[in-house]
């Protein structure tokens, strides 16, 4: 604590920084649903096309294959207040990659509402599919509703077909309300988070035969209907919150008849 401001801090960026990103798998350790960080070549096989591996498949044959990633040393947060205060926003600037949706959740209820506040960056790399995973989609943006101050969230694939860019944002929306809306109330914006989203241009693109030649749609312009779908989403959540509420009309009852 005798060094400069300036050394401390080379000193965090050196045991707290991985310019590759902090890539994770889901996993159980100790009969807990946890994280294993691993290399991002690992985390690309665990998370490869829409076929979404099971949590389990980290394994020790898969380790050894695998270059270990850098080894950052987060415990030093916990040596004092003070350096928790000056580092902890270093090792959270990280880009945090998710294998999946799983993976994402797991994280999170790990962290709590304390750290989730101090990410940055999300990448989500695949969705689940099928009835074991399909449910974690929603589940991890229902815990991700903490995480407010994100800057960036990637989105290497969507959870619907990017070829119909109206239905995967009404598909990320049934899953994401809970972040998107979080995001929105936090920054006084209700379409705040969709500025967030990163999504990748060749995912949405797509051709097809019109007959005499064929024609490719482009990405950008299926990005921006999905875009401006999910914020006519949000927004028409806000009026019918902000609706105001119906007058009773007041009957009179016909007390010689009985009648209304």
């Amino acid at each position: 604590m005798q060094l400069p401001a300036e050394i401390r801090n080379m000193i965090y960026t050196h045991a707290l920084r991985d310019d590759q990103g902090i890539n994770l798998v889901a996993t159980f350790k100790h009969k807990r649903r946890a994280t294993e960080r691993v290399s991002e070549a690992t985390v690309t096989k665990l998370s490869g096309g829409y076929r979404i591996y099971s949590a389990t498949r980290i394994n020790d044959e898969l380790r050894a294959e695998e270059e270990e990633p850098k080894a950052l040393v987060p415990s030093l947060l916990a040596v004092s207040k003070q350096i928790n205060h000056e580092a902890r926003d270093i090792l959270y600037a990280n880009d945090f990659i998710f294998a999946d949706s799983c993976t994402l959740y797991n994280f999170l209820l790990n962290i709590g509402p304390g750290g989730a506040k101090l990410l940055q960056s999300i990448r989500i790399m695949s969705w689940g599919y099928g009835r074991t995973l399909k449910g974690y989609n929603h589940s991890c943006f229902a815990v991700l509703a903490w995480a407010t101050g994100l800057k960036t969230l990637h989105l290497e694939r969507t959870s619907g077909y990017a070829s119909n860019p109206k239905s995967c944002a009404e598909q990320l929306y049934r899953d994401a309300f809970p972040w998107l809306e979080a995001v929105g109330m936090a920054k006084g914006k209700v379409d705040a988070a969709v500025d967030l989203l990163q999504l990748k241009t060749e995912h949405f693109e797509s051709s097809y035969w019109d007959g005499t030649a064929t024609r490719v749609v482009p990405g950008a312009e299926r990005i921006q209907t999905f875009r401006e779908t999910l914020r006519d989403l949000l927004g028409a959540q806000q009026k019918r919150v902000m609706a105001t509420p119906a007058k009773r009309r007041k009957v009179k009852k016909n007390a010689a008849k009985g009648e209304l």
